[in-house]
C-alpha cells in the first residue's frame, strides 16, 4: 500500500458528469441498536455525524422496511446521499442485523455489492458484506476502484472469526477483479476481554506485510468513560493510496457538542476513519 504525504483538503468537486475529489473520508461506525426508535430520537445527530464522512458503513442496523434509513437518507439530503444495504444477516431469527453503506454521491459511485458466502464453514455470525466503490481523486486524473468490505464480529468469537476475515477479503477481492484492493472495516471486537495481545499476534490481519492495520491498539474507539478498548479497526489489502495518520476515531459528542449521557444514547462506539487520495 503506497502512502500519500500530503495535505487534503474536503473540499468536493463534480465537472460534469466525472467524479473529481481531492480526497475521500472512509468511515465504519457501529450505531448501536439503530432502528427506528433510534432514529426517531437521534436521527438528526446522526445524520450530522455521517455528513463528516463521504461514506460510512453503518453496522448494528435493525431496520428490514428501511422506514428509519429512508427517514435518515432524508435529513441528509436525498439528491445529495444514497445508501446501499445487505439484507438481515444472523444464525438466529430471533436477531439479525443490516450492514448498509450511506455514500455522498457527488464523491462515490457504487459498482456493485457483494455478500460473502460462508455456508459450508459457517464461522462468521455476520458474514461480511462488500461494496465496490469507483472515486476520481483530482491529482490522479483517473478513477480508482475500491472494495470496502464491512464486519461485525461476534464478539465471543472474535478470535475464529478474525482469523477467517482474511478469506473473504481475497474473496471479494477476486469478485471485484478491477478493484485496487480491499479496505476491510467495522466493529472488530479487537480488544480487551473478546481479543487480546496474545491473540493478535496470531492473526495475519495485523501482522503480515500484505495487510496494514490503521487503527492502533492504542485507540479507545469506545464511548464509555469506563473502558478504553481498540475494538473498532481498519485493515488494507492491496495498492491503496492512504493519507498518513488519518485513521482516528472521530470525536462526534466534541463536534456536536454532546454530553457524555447524550453521546453513549448515540452509541457506545465513536466512528474510525481514514482517507483515501
Amino acid at each position: 500500500m503506497s502512502l500519500a504525504f500530503r495535505f487534503c483538503s474536503l473540499a468536493i468537486y463534480v465537472i460534469s458528469l466525472t467524479l473529481r475529489v481531492d480526497c475521500l473520508m472512509v468511515s465504519a461506525f457501529n450505531i448501536q441498536h439503530y432502528s427506528d426508535s433510534k432514529q426517531n430520537e437521534w436521527g438528526g445527530h446522526i445524520a450530522k455525524v455521517l455528513k463528516h464522512f463521504d461514506v460510512v458503513l453503518v453496522q448494528e442496523v435493525r431496520d428490514v422496511d428501511h422506514s428509519a434509513l429512508d427517514d435518515l437518507k432524508t435529513l441528509l439530503g436525498s439528491r445529495s446521499w444514497d445508501y446501499v444495504s445487505s439484507g438481515p444477516i444472523g444464525r438466529t431469527s430471533a436477531y439479525k442485523e443490516q450492514y448498509v453503506y450511506f455514500y455522498r454521491k457527488s464523491s462515490v459511485r457504487v459498482l456493485g455489492s457483494f455478500q460473502y458466502d460462508d455456508s459450508v464453514s459457517d464461522v462468521f455470525e455476520r458474514e461480511p458484506y462488500a461494496i465496490e466503490i469507483q472515486y476520481a481523486p483530482s491529482v490522479q486524473g483517473r478513477a480508482v476502484n475500491v472494495v470496502l468490505l464491512g464486519i461485525h464480529t461476534q464478539p465471543e468469537m472474535a478470535l475464529e472469526e478474525l482469523q477467517a476475515l482474511p478469506a473473504a477479503m481475497t474473496s471479494a477481492k477476486t469478485y471485484f477483479s478491477n478493484s485496487s484492493g480491499v479496505v476491510a472495516l467495522g466493529d472488530y471486537n479487537a480488544d480487551c476481554s473478546y481479543l487480546n495481545s496474545l491473540e493478535r499476534a496470531t492473526l495475519p490481519l495485523f501482522n503480515e506485510a500484505r495487510y496494514q492495520s490503521l487503527i492502533s491498539d492504542s485507540i479507545d474507539t469506545t464511548t464509555s468513560t469506563s473502558t478504553d478498548c481498540a475494538y473498532d479497526r481498519i485493515v488494507v489489502d492491496g495498492n491503496i493510496d492512504v493519507i498518513v495518520g488519518s485513521a482516528k476515531v472521530f470525536r462526534f459528542d466534541t463536534a456536536l457538542g454532546l454530553d457524555n449521557n447524550s453521546t453513549r444514547a448515540i452509541s457506545d462506539h465513536y466512528p474510525i476513519e481514514c482517507i483515501l487520495t
